[in-house]
């Protein structure tokens, strides 16, 4: 008679606990997501900053007249 099999030899187990990498999944596109959005906000927050200097410099051109 055949013993029972234990549940981490069952391949159909081992699938579902140690899945293989899914084609076209890259372990650095996290961080170049992450790189991404940081470096989008580094830019959006310097035009703002860029922006604001602009105006208070016209403005105290406006003043000095």
């Amino acid at each position: 008679m055949k013993g029972p099999i234990p549940i981490d030899e069952l391949p159909s187990f081992i699938a579902r606990v140690n899945p293989g990498n899914q084609p076209g999944s890259n372990p650095w596109l996290k961080f170049i997501i992450v790189g991404g959005v940081i470096l989008l906000g580094l830019g959006i927050s310097g035009t703002v900053i860029k922006r604001a200097q602009q105006n208070r410099l016209k403005i105290k051109e406006n003043e000095n007249r």
